[in-house]
């Protein structure tokens, strides 16, 4: 990879870590002022809905409009790259309106549709839930129009400002939650969250308006490419609506086991997916545009060049972090959250939860990145296949697993899932792009999986050894363990890739060159 991208990544990194840390902190709030309690189990089962449109449509129209994008580019007399707004103004616009069609149904149909979910709630509490399904139903469009946004900044090479976006977003949500939750209870958060997708919004919108956008505004909502989108973005949108209605199944299953469950659910997926939305939304942002320039048959040999490094460079990353939330998950869980509605009791439950859900980790890298692949190669309908048979593997393990393991097989059923998603799509993409070494690429991967579970291991047992002499539940003796377990873990992390042979994974992942 490029000493450009490496850059590019890193930069990307940092301010995606500030803004998810602090998107984190959000969840720290949360837990704080409302803990796994039936108010937020309550706000959880509300929002469902308009939150897995939002994640469908606005990771689906980024996916989509990337590529589309590049395809749209002209030459300026400087030589450099612009967007035709006038050719690209037609699918924004289309974007726009199916979002505010499906908001408009949403909020007319949500004391239906919620009762699949809300029967269980009665009076007030129902039409609580039903009052906060229709308020955040606008989050589908102002989605779709910060994904248009961020996808033509991105074109543009530009990575770090709409990565910051965040930032905005996170600050209103966190004043929102603080400033209002005594007066309007679960209430605040869905304040904080329409302002901060709105504050979102205009700030993204500031740095577009430099490129005068508006000066060659179409009405259209069709052209000649509206046909080829539509059949595009219709298998992206189902492929993503497949992909993030897990949750839906795991909010139907989970009350049986009792309040909280649903709370505790929710803080484990935000401790699964912060890894993958610091690092590995730097590098599907930065390579998702190099695999778009590098697609077709003449550059295969470099498409999947590229996306081997950075599938490689994202397990040698992401097996570590999954490790070390597998064998401290309870101390994990204590220090982050321990604190306010969240006691004890909370901790047990969130733990539970989070260490079947570890492999998701890794899998979700190789997913986040084998996606945009596919996307960029015209793989979609691939992709599609194995997202039918991977929902369905999550669905039967969602009803089968939990009578052997309790609430606990509600998120190993996810990982299953998760895993043999990744699998798949490691397996197709390295069959289908040919690359320079693909040998050495399949041994190094099973070679870092190796290292991972020996270290997993040797971790596990001394996490035992130090319980011994730091055995307590303050938050000084959960902050030594996981202090000293951390350090051991790369440590031996590191030995296990000079002893497999890979000591040079890192280094040429990111060695500088040109490609």
């Amino acid at each position: 990879m490029a000493e450009r991208a490496a850059k590019a990544i890193f930069g990307v990194a940092g301010i995606l870590l500030v803004s998810r840390l602090l998107g984190f902190f959000r969840e720290v709030v949360i837990a704080d002022v409302f803990g796994t309690t039936a108010r937020y189990d309550l706000y959880l089962v509300a929002v469902m809905l308009p939150a897995l449109l939002y994640g469908v449509l606005n990771f689906a129209s980024v996916y989509l409009f990337v590529p589309y994008f590049s395809r749209r580019t002209e030459k300026t007399e400087s030589g450099e790259t612009e967007v035709s707004w006038t050719a690209v103004w037609p699918a924004v616009n289309l974007a726009a309106l199916i979002s505010a069609v499906l908001v408009i149904l949403m909020i007319a149909l949500a004391p239906l549709v919620m009762k699949i979910w809300g029967g269980h709630y009665l009076g007030d509490d129902f039409g609580r839930i039903v009052l906060y399904c229709r308020l955040t139903a606008v989050m589908v469009l102002l989605g779709t129009t910060e994904a248009f946004m961020r996808a033509y900044l991105n074109v543009r090479r530009i990575f770090t400002y709409p990565a910051a976006g965040y930032i905005v977003y996170n600050v209103f949500c966190i004043a929102a939650i603080v400033v209002l939750h005594d007066r309007l209870s679960v209430g605040a958060i869905v304040v904080g969250l329409l302002g901060g997708l709105l504050v979102q919004n205009v700030y993204l919108l500031m740095k577009v308006l430099s490129f005068k956008p508006f000066e060659k505004f179409v009405r259209k909502v069709s052209d000649s490419d509206t046909k080829a989108l539509l059949a595009a973005g219709g298998i992206i949108i189902l492929i993503e609506l497949i992909n993030r209605s897990y949750f839906l199944i795991d909010r139907y299953v989970a009350p049986q086991f009792g309040e909280g469950v649903i709370s505790a659910l929710n803080y484990g997926q935000v401790l699964i997916q912060l890894p993958d939305s610091i690092i590995g939304l730097a590098i599907g942002a930065v390579v998702f545009p190099m695999f778009s320039q590098v697609s077709g048959e003449a550059q295969n040999r470099r498409f999947g060049d590229v996306y081997q490094k950075a599938v490689a460079g994202a397990m040698l990353v992401a097996i570590p972090i999954a490790v070390f939330y597998l064998i401290n998950a309870e101390d994990l869980v204590s220090l982050l959250f321990r604190r306010g509605q969240f006691d004890r009791a909370s901790v047990a439950m969130t733990a539970g939860i989070l260490r079947p859900y570890a492999p998701s980790i890794v899998a979700l890298f190789v997913i986040s990145t084998s996606i945009r692949a596919c996307y960029s190669g015209g793989w979609g309908k691939y992709v599609l296949a194995f997202t039918v048979v991977v929902f369905a593997t999550k669905f039967v393990g969602t009803f089968v697993l939990p009578g052997f393991f309790g609430y606990a097989g509600i998120t190993a059923a996810t990982a299953t899932a998760h895993v043999s998603f990744a699998a798949l799509m490691l397996i197709f993409l390295t069959l289908k792009v040919p690359a320079t070494d693909t040998v050495r690429f399949v041994w190094n991967v099973v070679m870092l999986l190796l290292t991972g579970v020996v270290a997993g291991l040797a971790g596990n047992h001394f996490n035992g050894f130090i319980a011994g002499y730091s055995g307590g539940s303050g938050y000084q003796h959960v902050l030594a363990r996981l202090a000293l377990s951390g350090a051991f873990l790369v440590v031996l992390y590191w030995l296990g890739l000079h002893f497999m042979g890979l000591k040079g994974l890192y280094r040429e992942f990111f060695r500088r060159r040109r490609d």
